[in-house]
């Protein structure tokens, strides 16, 4: 099987979409269905560009390495990208241009199927599949650009209605994509993510000197990772654990890790106010290389997020050893399976309570870190790339 896969989303720092692009791009060739694979960027054939990779956590464990903290920093092509998608013209363009671009590359091919895994299918006479990861866009509109609101209303049912199968990352997105566009449940098929190998547990001995880098200690911090946005639901998060007793607070601060997203000012603002009275650390962006280290030296790893796609960093959390607090909605019960403390995001004395227990209570905590190691194994990269390649074969079959 030939595959030609549309690589625009990759480019650093990964994450998201671009973690999972680069995860197929990487793993499908060495597939043994797979003939070749080719990679499509902007309407014209690429290389797949390097990344550094954060695969040797070990050894920064092993030796000396500074510890360097900044806001997060993307290529000099994405920033731009970014910037020039949120005017509406410009969007609007690109919206026009890419699939023409696109299609005609894809005509050259004599055989094969394309895969876009960022919401896109050009017009072409290949068999397609394309992977939508979440309806936020339809389900909170407030939280995204004009302008990615616009381009994309009309980019997502186009190519939903232009591929052969439609892919998401959960059964919860699978049932709303079925129903937003009235799709049958042979058109659309959930595919789960997966946990890169380097989060796994590691001993308060390994952990100790790099967290004492950033002034922590093992099993002395709650955590929080993602981009600083509101669809992360961080101001109740934040007022939650304002709303904790001050000596739990001061026994295990919360430590926040991302970078300033969309309609974060309230957000930094709250931030702020917890860092002063002592009881907030906010990292910015921090190597992804230390974030194994990050996950698995934090007493909780909290996540009581609005809406996920699948929310990834649930998993990544899960494959630490750690005990996981998230929201009761959306993909995350379903991620989580049972192994997580799950809190309505909308309650605010709902995450209090559950932040208290994940907290304190011992009996707990230690189910949940078996289950969550449990959970955790079923979701890898491998079996990802499998069952997508799997899907394919339904779609060339066809």
């Amino acid at each position: 099987m030939n595959v030609v896969l549309s690589i625009e989303a990759i480019h650093p720092p990964l994450a998201g979409i671009g973690r999972y692009a680069w995860e197929l791009a990487t793993r499908l060739p060495m597939q043994a269905e797979i003939e070749s694979v080719r990679y499509l960027s902007d309407g014209f054939w690429r290389e797949l560009p390097r990344i550094d990779q954060p695969t040797n956590t070990d050894a920064t464990l092993a030796g000396p390495m500074p510890v360097v903290t900044a806001p997060a920093r993307s290529s000099y092509k994405s920033r731009i990208r970014r910037q020039l998608g949120q005017l509406p013209m410009v969007a609007r363009l690109y919206g026009k241009l890419l699939p023409i671009l696109a299609g005609r590359q894809l005509n050259s091919v004599p055989d094969g199927i394309f895969h876009g895994p960022n919401y896109f299918v050009p017009k072409t006479r290949l068999p397609s599949v394309v992977t939508v990861h979440d309806l936020s866009i339809y389900r909170y509109p407030q939280w995204h650009p004009k302008a990615r609101i616009d381009r994309m209303r009309i980019a997502i049912p186009e190519a939903i209605q232009r591929a052969n199968l439609v892919l998401t990352d959960s059964m919860a997105t699978r049932d709303e994509v079925m129903q937003e566009f009235s799709l049958g449940p042979d058109q659309v098929r959930a595919v789960l993510l997966g946990v890169d190998e380097v989060f796994h547990p590691y001993t308060a001995e390994e952990t100790a000197p790099i967290l004492h880098e950033f002034g922590l200690q093992p099993d002395g911090y709650s955590f929080f990772v993602s981009t600083i946005e509101p669809r992360k639901n961080l101001l109740h998060l934040l007022a939650a654990y304002r709303a904790l007793p001050d000596a739990l607070r001061q026994r295990w601060p919360l430590v926040l890790v991302g970078g300033e997203g969309w309609q974060s000012e309230a957000i930094h603002d709250e931030i702020e106010k917890g860092q002063r009275e002592g009881w907030i650390k906010y990292l910015g962006f921090v190597d992804q290389q230390l974030l194994p280290v990050l996950y698995a030296g934090c007493r909780l790893f909290t996540y009581p997020s609005w809406y996920e796609g699948f929310g990834l960093p649930i998993a990544e959390a899960m494959a630490s050893g750690v005990p996981v607090l998230t929201s009761n909605c959306s993909s995350m019960p379903e991620v989580a399976a049972g192994a997580a403390m799950l809190v309505d995001p909308a309650d605010v004395n709902s995450i209090r309570d559950g932040l208290r227990q994940a907290l304190e209570d011992e009996e707990w905590r230690s189910v949940a870190k078996a289950r969550g190691l449990q959970r955790a194994a079923e979701l890898t990269w491998d079996a990802c790339v499998r069952n997508t390649v799997a899907a394919y074969q339904t779609v060339k079959a066809s």
